[in-house]
């Protein structure tokens, strides 16, 4: 995808399909980002997990 992006502006091409180009700069994000949610649900649910377990003795404790 990097490559088809790189000639489409080599050969001034994504000025005649701009859609297409901005399709691709998409696909090329979207990895990214995926990347970086996925990190933050996985950190999420240990925090949750541990405070759920937490909340679980206090509760029989008391």
């Amino acid at each position: 995808m990097d490559d088809l992006a790189k000639v489409l502006v080599g050969t001034r091409k994504h000025l005649v399909f701009p859609l297409v180009y901005q399709l691709l700069k998409f696909v090329q994000i979207l990895t990214v980002a995926t990347t970086s949610v996925e990190r933050c649900f996985s950190a999420m649910n240990t925090v949750k997990s541990v405070l759920r377990n937490k909340m679980g003795v206090e509760f029989l404790n008391e």
